[in-house]
C-alpha cells in the first residue's frame, strides 16, 4: 500500500477514535418500544449503501424501494448534473431485482461542450442473499449489474461501452465494538460492446477493473463515518497497472421527525466524503465527493400522496 494511503488510514483511525469516545461516555438512554410498522419501515429503509459503496443485504419479499441521488459534485466538477433513479424489488427466496436510469441536465454553474440534457444510462441487476459466509462475516451478497450508455452521453457519465459487472459484498458487526462494521466489496467490472454503436471519442480508453475495497464503518445514530481503501488491477488494450485509493467521510442520516416536519416521505441520508487516489503512471489525484440519498418503500409514497389528495 503507497505511503499515502497509510497516512490517510491512520488520519481517519484518529478521528473516529475521539468520536467512539464521546459517544460511549455518553448514558445510552433506554429505546423506547417501537410499533410492528415502524419496525417493518425500519428493515425496509435501512442503509444498503453510501457514495460508491453497496453493503450487503436484500429487499424482503414483494418489498418495493424507490431511490434518488443526484451527484451534487459534478455541480464542481462537470457542465452538466447527473440523477440518477432506481427502483429495487425483493422477489423472494432471498433475491432482489433492480432497475434505473442516470439522465443528466446542463449544470447552472458551468458551460461547455457538455452542457446538454440526456438520458445518461441504463442500469440492471439482480443480487442474492447468502448470509454468513467463511465463518466470520454476518452477511454475504453475491450480485450482478449492467450499465448500458443511452443515446451519446457525456464520458463521465458513461464511457460508451456496456459495462458488465459481478460482484461479492460482505460485513461483519465487531463483536468488541457493537457500533463498528467491517466490510469489504469484490467486484469485476468488464467492458462490453453490446451492440453496435459509433467510435468511442479518442481520449476513451477500454478498460477491465478487478476491485478489492475492504473499510471500517462506524455509526452509533444518526451520525457516522467511514473510512475504506481501494485496490484496483486495471486492464487496458496494450497494458495494465494498478490503482489505489482512499476515502474518509461522515454519514448524516436526517431524523425522520425532521423531515416529516418537511412533508417529505422516506429517509433522507447525506454523504461527504475526502478521496485521494493514486494511479500508476497517472499521477495523484485527490477532491471531495457529496451526495444526497433518498430512499422510500413504494407503500409509503402511495400513502403520502393519498394522505395530501382532497377529500370529496
Amino acid at each position: 500500500m503507497p505511503r499515502f494511503c497509510l497516512r490517510v488510514l491512520i488520519l481517519a483511525a484518529a478521528l473516529v477514535a475521539p468520536g467512539r469516545a464521546a459517544f460511549a461516555a455518553e448514558p445510552a438512554a433506554p429505546a423506547a418500544p417501537m410499533s410492528a410498522a415502524a419496525q417493518l419501515k425500519q428493515r425496509v429503509l435501512r442503509m444498503s449503501e453510501f457514495l460508491d459503496t453497496m453493503l450487503p443485504g436484500v429487499l424482503q419479499e414483494h418489498n418495493i424501494t424507490l431511490h434518488f441521488t443526484p451527484k451534487f459534485s459534478d455541480l464542481r466538477d462537470n457542465e452538466f448534473v447527473r440523477f440518477p433513479f432506481e427502483v429495487r424489488y425483493g422477489a423472494g427466496n432471498g433475491w432482489e431485482l433492480s432497475g434505473g436510469i442516470t439522465p443528466f441536465t446542463p449544470n447552472p454553474f458551468n458551460r461547455g461542450r457538455e452542457h446538454r440534457w440526456g438520458p445518461g444510462e441504463a442500469k440492471f441487476g439482480a443480487r442474492y442473499d447468502l448470509g454468513p459466509s467463511l465463518h466470520f462475516f454476518d452477511d454475504t451478497t453475491l450480485g450482478f449489474e449492467m450499465r448500458s450508455p443511452l443515446g451519446v452521453p457525456p464520458v463521465e457519465v458513461n464511457d460508451h461501452y456496456t459495462h458488465v459487472k459481478p460482484f461479492v459484498s460482505a460485513a461483519r458487526t465487531l463483536r468488541i465494538w457493537p457500533d463498528v462494521t467491517f466490510y469489504s466489496n469484490l467486484s469485476y467490472d468488464r467492458s462490453v460492446e453490446l451492440t453496435h454503436r459509433d467510435a468511442p471519442p479518442p481520449e476513451v480508453m477500454r478498460r477491465n477493473i478487478i476491485e478489492v475495497s475492504p473499510g471500517l464503518l462506524y455509526k452509533p445514530g444518526e451520525l457516522g463515518y467511514f473510512a475504506e481503501y481501494r485496490w484496483r488491477h486495471i486492464t487496458e488494450e496494450l497494458e495494465w497497472h494498478i490503482a489505489h485509493e482512499v476515502q474518509i467521510g461522515t454519514i448524516w442520516d436526517v431524523p425522520k421527525s425532521r423531515s416529516e416536519k418537511w412533508n417529505l416521505p422516506g429517509k433522507w441520508q447525506v454523504e461527504l466524503a475526502y478521496e485521494m487516489e493514486q494511479e500508476e503512471g497517472r499521477g495523484t489525484d485527490h477532491g471531495i465527493s457529496a451526495r444526497v440519498s433518498w430512499r422510500t418503500s413504494l407503500r409509503e409514497v402511495l400513502n403520502h400522496t393519498s394522505a395530501k389528495a382532497p377529500k370529496r
